[in-house]
């Protein structure tokens, strides 16, 4: 495999580095690997800068400066489309923002941007049509929220391993026409925008990755060389014709049922696994009550805790409090937060506020509950007071119940191993002060 990085800050065996004027023509490699980034570098320092921000060359006056770029991107363009069908290589572009590029004047002016040396292709798929490189977009989104959809693709251990790098754009198309109908995409944010996309072209293919700016050099080309190897290696072209299909050889249908038993079985495994992952997400809310990530999952921690011991919860945004009913008693439950020293009086006193104003101005009948949680980065049993003695008098007092968040975990465990969550509701409801399980 020979392969040239052009602008792209790699290194590695089967690898040559070059600038963009200079590279030996891109069709006797295998493979491409593109970076757009210093492209704007060729022109910035000579055009002129327009009062819109554009920069602008003008033919007649540039010492034929316009006349060599536009040269250098037409022949740059076919030798890429020579790299594609004739050679059935790979070109990797990396997805920066769009530059704004370069206006060349004359009649009518023309814009020259970094992405215009992509060749040109004209791509159908059903009732969608792509043309490169002017139906693409890459519109500058930010974010480290990189996920893998294909963990199939021979590149996917290199996405996975710098996904933490984050991304600088997103890519999508002039007329909204969705990227799956035309290839892979191989990795997407969290709201669904393609961020890598294998894109079959000819007989070769354009990969198309995030920039993962920090990436180390030389890992970054020891986790893509292999890959990039296994897709070389593979003797048919992504978009092989119809007729081909009609060619069968002995054991192809078998091969063919077993796939699709494959695949069923695999969509079997990822309802097994997203089942598993959703119960994993219930005891980690529950573990929340020892260890949050804050006071708001402490909150909803504690709503899922009360939910499961049979409470009747009603959750309320950005509020530390909330209610807890059930045929035994009616709570209201406030949680209180201490990361050093044991909860104080303003927890408690914040409760009473709230149940008085229940009882008074809306003739609910209700019970305070105050659950606390101090000195979380220690281990439970080790941890000193939840509260200080003044919650703890004022607690009975007002025959509120007073609840650590260790003991409302252990009370959750006693109800998965099969303790009766009504007893555990009807010790709560007795409650005057600090409570604590039944064992």
């Amino acid at each position: 495999m020979r392969a040239l990085a052009l602008g792209w800050d790699l290194i590695g065996p089967d690898l040559v580095s070059a600038d963009f004027p200079s590279a030996d023509s891109l069709g006797s490699f295998d493979v491409v690997l593109f970076d757009p980034l210093p492209l704007p570098a060729l022109w910035q320092p000579y055009a002129e800068l327009s009062p819109d921000g554009t920069y602008r060359l003008y033919p007649h006056r540039d010492f034929g400066l316009s006349r060599a770029l536009e040269k250098l991107f037409q022949s740059r363009q076919r030798e890429a489309e020579d790299l594609l069908w004739r050679g059935g290589g790979i070109l990797v572009v990396r997805v920066r923002p769009a530059d704004e590029g370069v206006i060349i004047g004359g009649n009518p002016p023309h814009k020259l941007e970094p992405y215009s040396v992509l060749p040109k292709a004209s791509l159908v798929s059903g009732p969608h049509h792509l043309a490169l490189p002017q139906g693409l977009r890459f519109w500058p989104r930010r974010g480290s929220d990189v996920k893998v959809v294909d963990p199939l693709h021979p590149l996917a251990p290199y996405l996975q391993r710098f996904s933490s790098q984050g991304y600088e754009a997103v890519l999508t198309t002039a007329l909204g026409v969705p990227l799956s109908a035309f290839g892979r995409v191989l990795a997407q944010n969290r709201v669904g925008d393609p961020l890598a996309l294998d894109l079959p072209v000819g007989s070769g293919r354009i990969l198309f990755l995030p920039a993962f700016s920090g990436a180390d050099p030389r890992e970054a080309w020891e986790l893509l060389r292999p890959g990039l190897a296994e897709l070389l290696s593979l003797p048919l072209p992504e978009t092989a014709p119809a007729w081909l299909s009609g060619y069968e050889l002995p054991g192809e249908e078998e091969l063919r049922k077993r796939e699709e038993e494959l695949a069923q079985e695999r969509e079997r495994l990822d309802r097994q696994e997203e089942e598993v992952g959703e119960v994993r997400r219930k005891f980690s809310l529950f573990k929340a009550l020892l260890y949050p990530r804050g006071k708001g999952a402490l909150v909803h921690a504690a709503q899922a805790a009360f939910t499961h011991l049979g409470f009747q919860v009603s959750s309320q945004a950005f509020s530390d409090s909330f209610p807890a009913e059930s045929s035994e008693e009616a709570f209201h439950v406030r949680v209180g937060y201490s990361l050093f020293g044991p909860v104080g009086p303003a927890e408690h006193r914040a409760l009473l506020l709230a149940v008085d104003k229940l009882r008074h101005e809306e003739g609910r009948e209700v019970r305070g509950l105050l659950l606390c949680l101090a000195q979380p980065e220690l281990d439970p049993r080790r941890r000193g007071p939840q509260w200080e003695e003044a919650v703890e008098r004022a607690s009975r007092d007002h025959r509120f119940a007073l609840v650590s968040a260790y003991d409302l975990f252990r009370a959750v465990g006693q109800v998965l191993a099969g303790a009766d969550p009504k007893e555990i509701r009807k010790a709560l409801a007795e409650a005057e002060g600090p409570w604590k399980p039944r064992f």
